[in-house]
């Protein structure tokens, strides 16, 4: 039975906002992570633009003779020009796609030096029809003494998610240099692959001007992609209390 007294709530007892203890124990846990895989891609971001800069910076820079030159891997884009001859009937088909072709191989051959060393080289695209060398138009007959500017590349590592290169058909997945040197018979290799540039008539093939050099820079929408759910995540957790009714106070007169 009501004694009709009223009875004064203290305000601190009473707050506008009253978390639910497990959606809150997920915010706490998951919003960092959030962050931190947006922050990560900020650093990615200007990780990539540094090499992109170096890259621009090398690529538009002469050609370098490569005569008593031995590029690293950290020379990679660079630009060097070289002189010698491609081994005859040899050469390595990795597969891509082209917008233009469909279905394609970029050409990898040994490539001789007139100093003597040997260096794969990335001769440039054929569609899947002209995978074979009998079926292309001899432009440069194997074993002609050639002089052309190239990109100086570094090769891949085949990782456990890759397929595996099927070296009976000739079809590569991945640009394992290493293997395609030991594949390519004795001689001094150069660590690195070079990809040949310039501009070929409509006939010849490869043509090395297809290929070109790209690199994917996505770590910007990656990093709002990562905050965008942050701030989803804020927004579903803020409407589910209010949904359950734990956003504003109580009334402070309470009648017993």
């Amino acid at each position: 039975m009501s004694s009709g007294k009223t009875e004064t709530v203290d305000i601190s007892s009473n707050p506008y906002f009253r978390p639910m203890l497990w959606p809150t124990v997920f915010v706490i846990a998951a919003l960092p992570i959030l962050i931190g895989l947006g922050t990560w891609q900020l650093q990615r971001l200007e990780w990539k633009l540094s090499i992109l800069e170096r890259m621009e910076e090398r690529l538009t820079a002469p050609a370098i003779d490569i005569n008593g030159v031995t590029p690293k891997p950290a020379d990679e884009y660079r630009r060097y020009r070289v002189i010698g001859k491609f081994l005859q009937d040899v050469e390595f088909h990795w597969l891509t796609v082209s917008d233009k072709y469909g279905i394609s191989y970029e050409v990898f051959s040994p490539f001789q030096l007139t100093d003597g060393r040997f260096v794969i080289v990335n001769r440039g695209l054929v569609p899947a029809s002209l995978k074979d060398p009998s079926t292309r138009p001899l432009a440069e007959e194997t074993g002609t003494r050639l002089s052309f500017e190239t990109i100086a590349r570094v090769g891949e590592t085949p990782g456990g998610l890759d397929a595996e290169n099927d070296i009976a058909a000739n079809i590569w997945f991945t640009r394992d240099i290493a293997a395609m040197i030991s594949l390519s018979g004795e001689g001094d290799y150069l660590s690195l692959y070079l990809e040949r540039d310039g501009q070929m008539a409509a006939e010849d093939w490869p043509k090395p001007d297809v290929a070109g050099v790209t690199l994917v820079n996505n770590h910007l929408d990656y990093a709002l992609t990562w905050f965008g759910l942050g701030i989803v995540l804020i927004a579903i957790y803020l409407a589910f209390h209010r949904a359950q009714g734990r956003f504003g106070r109580l009334p402070n007169e309470v009648r017993t």
